[in-house]
């Protein structure tokens, strides 16, 4: 099994590690068991099937899966990105009419496809490049919601690097999911 190679840390500051589309969060109620001789090993339930899924499947890691819960106009001025039935998504908004510049570089060993810009105005642009293998963003954020919806296939990983007026954002204003859990850096890669 490969593990990803970003850790995730879920709200209220518990580390999450994903693993092929399963999720272990430290202190839960996951059996621990010494083997004979052998390292402790970690027992899980996987919530995904056991086989392989195709390289272009539209599978990602659970912890990545659903909307954001705090994603609205003029929440916490950050990055939020998640994985639902229509695809991959990635917004920003932030609560300050005062315009903030958010840049974002995706790369992946698939392609993107189906790129598809949200409530854009302006400067705000995205960009594909490098035969699909790049995705550019740049938004021009006051107290609304910017964002681009996309699918990749092929490939087994996406990174991203998260930027808000030049710098890199802090993690903790990425929100990833459903549950809006944190990157462990940024940037930061997923892997199906």
């Amino acid at each position: 099994m490969k593990q990803l190679l970003v850790k995730i840390l879920a709200s209220g500051g518990v580390l999450a590690t994903v693993i092929a589309g399963a999720t272990m969060f430290a202190g839960n109620a996951s059996a621990m068991s010494q083997t004979a001789g052998g390292p402790a090993v970690q027992q899980t339930t996987p919530t995904t099937p056991t086989t392989t899924a195709p390289a272009n499947a539209e599978q990602w890691p659970a912890a990545i899966e659903g909307r954001p819960t705090k994603l609205d106009n003029g929440s916490a001025r950050g990055w939020y990105f998640w994985h639902d039935n229509d695809g991959l998504h990635l917004d920003t908004t932030t609560p300050s009419d005062n315009l903030h510049v958010f840049e974002a570089v995706l790369t992946t060993d698939g392609t993107f496809h189906d790129v598809d810009k949200i409530r854009l105005e302006g400067a705000d642009d995205v960009v594909l490049l490098d035969n699909g293998h790049k995705l550019v963003v740049q938004f021009h954020t006051h107290d609304g919601i910017d964002g681009v919806n996309f699918h990749i296939s092929g490939g087994d990983s996406l990174t991203l690097r998260l930027d808000v007026n030049g710098h890199l954002i802090d993690r903790s204003n990425i929100f990833i999911g459903h549950n809006n859990v944190h990157p462990w850096s940024d940037p930061f890669t997923i892997e199906r």
